[in-house]
């Protein structure tokens, strides 16, 4: 009877893709799914409600007051009423510099502007919208309410804007405060005195 032999293949491993634990741990801290980011912040004013609209659908003007917004114009009007439909919008600091380019829709009856720049090399998803509402009887002033909603495309430069994204809603609030301030008066001073002038001429 011959002998039993008896032979070991090797063992074949298959290589596995490189894994990255840093940079996974890194977005799950930083709260990145993959998804858009949304954020919102309500302030009183005290304007009418009218007057707020005018300036927030001012694109033209935005330059004036937003932060990191060096350019503003509105590159297309609606022939049926003559409001904004497509604007660009020039944001720069240090030596970065875009030209995001938005889709435009105002809603004077509703009081609400919105914007949509979406699908640019940056971001996959930039929309905000802003909404004016009464408070209630006349010269009971105004709220005014922001929404901002953003994904970046490259994960990391959503986990690397963690920190800072819940503030820039309040930022530009703030910022569309003064710029209200400065055309309309602190609390409406100028709103009045126009007012008065305007009766005593008549």
């Amino acid at each position: 009877m011959p002998p039993r032999i008896s032979l070991r293949l090797p063992k074949l491993t298959v290589p596995r893709p490189p894994q990255y634990p840093f940079l996974r741990t890194f977005l799950n801290i930083a709260g990145v799914s993959g998804g858009a980011q949304k954020f919102s912040e309500v302030r009183s004013f005290p304007y009418a409600a009218g007057q707020l609209y005018t300036l927030v659908s001012d694109i033209n003007s935005y330059h004036k007051f937003l932060p990191y917004c060096v350019g503003s114009r509105v590159t297309q009007y609606s022939a049926h009423d003559n409001l904004p439909t497509e604007a660009d919008l020039r944001v720069g600091w240090g030596s970065y510099d875009e030209t995001f380019r938005s889709k435009v829709e105002c809603e004077p009856a509703k009081l609400i502007v919105r914007a949509d720049a979406s699908q640019n090399e940056l971001f996959r998803s930039l929309k905000t919208r802003w909404e004016i509402r009464p408070k209630g009887g006349e010269g009971k002033g105004s709220e005014v309410e922001l929404h901002i909603e953003f994904a970046f495309k490259n994960p990391v430069y959503a986990a690397l804007s963690g920190a800072v994204a819940p503030k820039i809603v309040n930022i530009m609030v703030e910022a569309f405060e003064k710029r209200a301030e400065e055309v309309l008066g602190k609390g409406g001073e100028k709103q009045l005195l126009e007012g008065e002038e305007q009766r005593a001429v008549g």
